[in-house]
Protein backbone atom coordinates (compact mmCIF):
# COMPACT_ATOMS: atom_id res chain seq x y z
CA UNK A 1 0.00 0.00 0.00
CA UNK A 2 1.88 2.96 -1.30
CA UNK A 3 2.18 6.04 1.88
CA UNK A 4 3.91 8.76 1.90
CA UNK A 5 5.58 9.99 5.17
CA UNK A 6 5.39 14.13 5.76
CA UNK A 7 5.84 14.99 8.65
CA UNK A 8 3.46 13.81 11.28
CA UNK A 9 0.96 12.46 8.44
CA UNK A 10 0.79 9.36 5.62
CA UNK A 11 -1.06 9.98 3.24
CA UNK A 12 -2.17 7.35 0.83
CA UNK A 13 -1.58 7.92 -2.93
CA UNK A 14 -1.77 6.25 -5.96
CA UNK A 15 0.12 6.98 -9.42
CA UNK A 16 -1.64 5.25 -12.62
CA UNK A 17 -0.91 5.75 -16.46
CA UNK A 18 1.94 7.92 -18.22
CA UNK A 19 2.02 11.72 -19.31
CA UNK A 20 1.75 15.11 -17.51
CA UNK A 21 1.02 15.03 -14.15
CA UNK A 22 -2.59 15.21 -12.99
CA UNK A 23 -2.95 15.97 -9.63
CA UNK A 24 -7.09 15.04 -8.44
CA UNK A 25 -8.22 16.39 -4.76
CA UNK A 26 -11.75 14.71 -3.65
CA UNK A 27 -13.71 16.99 -1.62
CA UNK A 28 -16.01 16.03 1.75
CA UNK A 29 -15.41 12.69 2.82
CA UNK A 30 -14.79 10.99 -0.25
CA UNK A 31 -11.35 9.15 -1.26
CA UNK A 32 -9.58 7.55 -3.42
CA UNK A 33 -11.75 5.07 -5.11
CA UNK A 34 -14.63 7.84 -5.87
CA UNK A 35 -12.85 8.54 -9.08
CA UNK A 36 -13.94 5.58 -10.43
CA UNK A 37 -15.61 7.51 -13.50
CA UNK A 38 -12.09 9.37 -14.09
CA UNK A 39 -9.40 7.54 -13.84
CA UNK A 40 -9.44 4.58 -16.31
CA UNK A 41 -10.35 7.50 -18.54
CA UNK A 42 -7.67 10.51 -17.99
CA UNK A 43 -5.06 7.61 -17.13
CA UNK A 44 -4.84 7.26 -20.52
CA UNK A 45 -3.48 10.09 -21.39
CA UNK A 46 -1.99 11.79 -17.95
CA UNK A 47 -0.13 10.81 -15.05
CA UNK A 48 -3.04 11.11 -12.37
CA UNK A 49 -2.01 11.54 -8.79
CA UNK A 50 -5.14 10.84 -6.50
CA UNK A 51 -4.99 10.16 -2.81
CA UNK A 52 -6.88 10.50 0.42
CA UNK A 53 -7.03 13.38 2.50
CA UNK A 54 -5.81 13.49 5.91
CA UNK A 55 -8.09 11.74 8.47
CA UNK A 56 -10.04 9.98 5.72
CA UNK A 57 -9.72 6.52 4.69
CA UNK A 58 -6.19 5.01 4.42
CA UNK A 59 -4.17 8.04 5.50
CA UNK A 60 -3.54 8.52 8.97
CA UNK A 61 -5.09 11.82 11.31
CA UNK A 62 -2.74 14.01 12.71
CA UNK A 63 -5.28 15.34 14.98
CA UNK A 64 -6.41 19.06 15.82
CA UNK A 65 -8.06 21.41 13.52
CA UNK A 66 -6.92 21.93 9.90
CA UNK A 67 -7.81 24.45 7.11
CA UNK A 68 -7.67 24.38 2.95
CA UNK A 69 -4.37 26.26 3.44
CA UNK A 70 -3.12 22.82 5.56
CA UNK A 71 -4.25 20.49 2.66
CA UNK A 72 -2.68 22.24 0.32
CA UNK A 73 0.59 22.12 1.70
CA UNK A 74 -0.41 18.39 2.53
CA UNK A 75 -0.70 18.31 -1.12
CA UNK A 76 2.41 19.94 -2.28
CA UNK A 77 4.84 17.59 0.22
CA UNK A 78 3.14 14.91 -1.39
CA UNK A 79 4.00 15.78 -5.08
CA UNK A 80 7.39 16.73 -3.48
CA UNK A 81 7.95 13.03 -1.54
CA UNK A 82 7.04 11.10 -5.01
CA UNK A 83 8.94 13.41 -7.56
CA UNK A 84 6.53 15.84 -9.10
CA UNK A 85 7.42 18.66 -9.88
CA UNK A 86 5.34 21.05 -11.59
CA UNK A 87 1.75 19.70 -12.56
CA UNK A 88 -2.34 19.97 -13.46
CA UNK A 89 -4.11 20.22 -10.72
CA UNK A 90 -7.95 19.60 -10.66
CA UNK A 91 -9.76 20.04 -7.26
CA UNK A 92 -13.78 18.99 -7.01
CA UNK A 93 -15.21 20.85 -4.12
CA UNK A 94 -13.83 20.95 -1.02
CA UNK A 95 -10.96 19.92 -3.12
CA UNK A 96 -11.52 22.79 -5.38
CA UNK A 97 -10.65 25.06 -2.72
CA UNK A 98 -7.39 23.36 -1.58
CA UNK A 99 -6.59 23.87 -5.17
CA UNK A 100 -7.15 27.41 -4.81
CA UNK A 101 -4.67 27.27 -2.20
CA UNK A 102 -2.16 25.73 -3.89
CA UNK A 103 -2.38 27.81 -6.84
CA UNK A 104 -2.21 30.85 -4.71
CA UNK A 105 0.66 29.30 -2.43
CA UNK A 106 2.93 27.39 -4.76
CA UNK A 107 2.33 28.75 -8.52
CA UNK A 108 5.60 27.67 -9.53
CA UNK A 109 4.35 24.03 -8.71
CA UNK A 110 0.84 24.28 -10.71
CA UNK A 111 0.74 23.96 -14.73
CA UNK A 112 -3.38 23.82 -15.40
CA UNK A 113 -6.00 24.53 -12.57
CA UNK A 114 -9.29 22.82 -12.80
CA UNK A 115 -11.94 24.13 -10.50
CA UNK A 116 -14.69 21.20 -9.97
CA UNK A 117 -18.57 22.23 -8.08
CA UNK A 118 -16.52 24.69 -5.76
CA UNK A 119 -16.59 27.94 -5.05
CA UNK A 120 -13.76 30.71 -3.45
CA UNK A 121 -15.01 31.56 0.17
CA UNK A 122 -17.32 33.09 2.64
CA UNK A 123 -16.75 36.55 0.94
CA UNK A 124 -18.69 35.83 -1.96
CA UNK A 125 -20.08 32.79 -1.44
CA UNK A 126 -23.43 31.71 -3.16
CA UNK A 127 -24.66 29.80 -0.34
CA UNK A 128 -27.25 27.12 -0.91
CA UNK A 129 -30.73 27.12 -0.20
CA UNK A 130 -31.43 26.93 3.48
CA UNK A 131 -33.47 23.21 3.31
CA UNK A 132 -30.57 22.09 1.44
CA UNK A 133 -28.13 23.26 3.68
CA UNK A 134 -29.95 21.84 6.17
CA UNK A 135 -30.05 18.39 5.24
CA UNK A 136 -25.68 18.27 4.49
CA UNK A 137 -25.38 19.59 7.85
CA UNK A 138 -27.51 17.17 9.15
CA UNK A 139 -25.46 14.51 7.54
CA UNK A 140 -22.11 16.31 8.89
CA UNK A 141 -23.29 16.90 12.61
CA UNK A 142 -25.69 13.68 13.03
CA UNK A 143 -23.58 11.07 11.25
CA UNK A 144 -26.99 8.51 11.29
CA UNK A 145 -27.79 6.58 7.67
CA UNK A 146 -31.04 8.29 7.55
CA UNK A 147 -29.27 11.90 7.70
CA UNK A 148 -26.87 10.65 5.09
CA UNK A 149 -29.46 9.10 2.84
CA UNK A 150 -31.44 12.29 3.25
CA UNK A 151 -28.36 14.42 2.24
CA UNK A 152 -27.91 12.23 -0.89
CA UNK A 153 -31.14 14.94 -2.33
CA UNK A 154 -28.08 17.72 -2.33
CA UNK A 155 -25.53 15.84 -4.37
CA UNK A 156 -27.40 14.13 -7.46
CA UNK A 157 -29.65 15.84 -9.83
CA UNK A 158 -33.60 15.34 -9.45
CA UNK A 159 -33.50 13.49 -12.72
CA UNK A 160 -30.77 11.06 -11.14
CA UNK A 161 -32.66 10.01 -8.20
CA UNK A 162 -36.28 9.67 -10.75
CA UNK A 163 -34.69 7.35 -13.30
CA UNK A 164 -30.71 6.39 -12.38
CA UNK A 165 -31.06 4.25 -9.33
CA UNK A 166 -27.96 2.29 -10.36
CA UNK A 167 -26.22 5.42 -10.00
CA UNK A 168 -26.32 6.26 -6.80
CA UNK A 169 -26.17 2.60 -5.97
CA UNK A 170 -22.81 2.45 -7.07
CA UNK A 171 -21.82 5.54 -5.26
CA UNK A 172 -23.40 4.29 -1.58
CA UNK A 173 -21.27 1.02 -2.39
CA UNK A 174 -18.04 2.87 -2.95
CA UNK A 175 -18.79 5.24 -0.08
CA UNK A 176 -19.09 2.24 2.74
CA UNK A 177 -16.04 0.71 2.04
CA UNK A 178 -14.28 3.59 4.11
CA UNK A 179 -16.76 5.66 5.59
CA UNK A 180 -15.12 9.04 7.26
CA UNK A 181 -15.79 9.50 10.96
CA UNK A 182 -18.02 12.09 12.16
CA UNK A 183 -14.67 14.03 13.75
CA UNK A 184 -13.34 13.79 10.15
CA UNK A 185 -16.45 15.20 9.04
CA UNK A 186 -16.83 18.05 11.23
CA UNK A 187 -12.81 19.11 10.68
CA UNK A 188 -13.20 19.19 7.14
CA UNK A 189 -17.05 20.89 7.48
CA UNK A 190 -14.70 23.88 9.26
CA UNK A 191 -12.34 23.96 7.02
CA UNK A 192 -14.86 24.54 4.13
CA UNK A 193 -16.75 27.51 6.01
CA UNK A 194 -13.59 29.35 6.71
CA UNK A 195 -12.11 29.51 3.45
CA UNK A 196 -11.74 32.45 1.65
CA UNK A 197 -9.72 33.13 -1.25
CA UNK A 198 -11.92 35.56 -2.67
CA UNK A 199 -9.55 38.72 -2.76
CA UNK A 200 -6.64 36.70 -3.65
CA UNK A 201 -8.53 35.35 -6.80
CA UNK A 202 -6.70 37.96 -9.11
CA UNK A 203 -3.37 36.76 -8.23
CA UNK A 204 -4.15 32.97 -9.54
CA UNK A 205 -1.58 32.72 -12.88
CA UNK A 206 -2.22 29.04 -14.02
CA UNK A 207 -4.75 29.04 -16.22
CA UNK A 208 -7.81 27.84 -15.03
CA UNK A 209 -11.26 26.27 -15.85
CA UNK A 210 -14.49 26.45 -13.81
CA UNK A 211 -16.26 23.73 -14.49
CA UNK A 212 -19.68 23.45 -12.87
CA UNK A 213 -23.55 21.69 -13.10
CA UNK A 214 -26.83 23.60 -14.16
CA UNK A 215 -28.80 21.60 -11.39
CA UNK A 216 -26.08 21.48 -8.64
CA UNK A 217 -28.13 22.62 -5.04
CA UNK A 218 -25.26 22.22 -2.43
CA UNK A 219 -22.82 24.88 -4.68
CA UNK A 220 -25.07 26.57 -6.32
CA UNK A 221 -23.57 27.24 -10.50
CA UNK A 222 -23.51 30.69 -9.75
CA UNK A 223 -20.09 30.37 -7.64
CA UNK A 224 -18.58 28.44 -10.93
CA UNK A 225 -19.23 31.80 -12.77
CA UNK A 226 -17.60 34.19 -9.74
CA UNK A 227 -14.74 32.20 -9.84
CA UNK A 228 -14.11 32.56 -13.75
CA UNK A 229 -14.79 36.04 -13.30
CA UNK A 230 -12.53 37.05 -10.69
CA UNK A 231 -9.30 34.68 -11.82
CA UNK A 232 -7.62 36.39 -14.88
CA UNK A 233 -8.36 34.52 -18.03
CA UNK A 234 -10.09 31.42 -16.54
CA UNK A 235 -12.82 29.63 -18.34
CA UNK A 236 -16.30 28.67 -17.25
CA UNK A 237 -18.03 25.23 -18.52
CA UNK A 238 -21.65 23.92 -17.23
CA UNK A 239 -22.38 20.94 -17.93
CA UNK A 240 -26.53 20.82 -18.53
CA UNK A 241 -28.88 18.55 -15.81
CA UNK A 242 -25.58 18.14 -13.89
CA UNK A 243 -25.85 17.90 -9.90
CA UNK A 244 -23.00 18.12 -7.12
CA UNK A 245 -22.01 14.90 -8.37
CA UNK A 246 -22.22 15.64 -12.28
CA UNK A 247 -18.28 13.86 -12.17
CA UNK A 248 -20.46 10.54 -11.86
CA UNK A 249 -23.89 11.14 -13.06
CA UNK A 250 -22.43 12.68 -16.65
CA UNK A 251 -18.65 11.51 -16.35
CA UNK A 252 -18.12 11.38 -20.46
CA UNK A 253 -18.91 15.32 -20.61
CA UNK A 254 -16.98 16.47 -17.34
CA UNK A 255 -13.96 13.91 -18.64
CA UNK A 256 -14.29 15.68 -22.24
CA UNK A 257 -13.74 18.87 -20.48
CA UNK A 258 -11.18 18.40 -18.54
CA UNK A 259 -9.17 16.62 -21.43
CA UNK A 260 -10.42 19.40 -23.90
CA UNK A 261 -8.76 21.96 -21.57
CA UNK A 262 -5.58 20.86 -20.95
CA UNK A 263 -4.83 19.22 -24.11
CA UNK A 264 -5.40 23.17 -25.27
CA UNK A 265 -2.44 24.11 -22.30
CA UNK A 266 0.73 24.91 -23.78
CA UNK A 267 3.18 21.74 -23.57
Amino acid sequence: MPIANIENLNLYYEIIGQGQPLVMIRGVGSNVDHWYEQVPVLSKKYQLLVFDNRGIARSSDPGGSFSTKDMAADTIALMEAVGIKKAHVLGYSMGGMIAQEMALAYPEKINGLILVATDCGISLRINARPEYSKLFNEMICLGTNEAKTAAAGCLFAKQTFESRPDIIQRYAEVSLRFPASQRTLERQWEAITRHDACSRLQNITAPTLAITGSADVLIPPENSGVLAEQIPDARAHTIDGGGHLFVIEQPEQFNEAVIGFLDGLPH
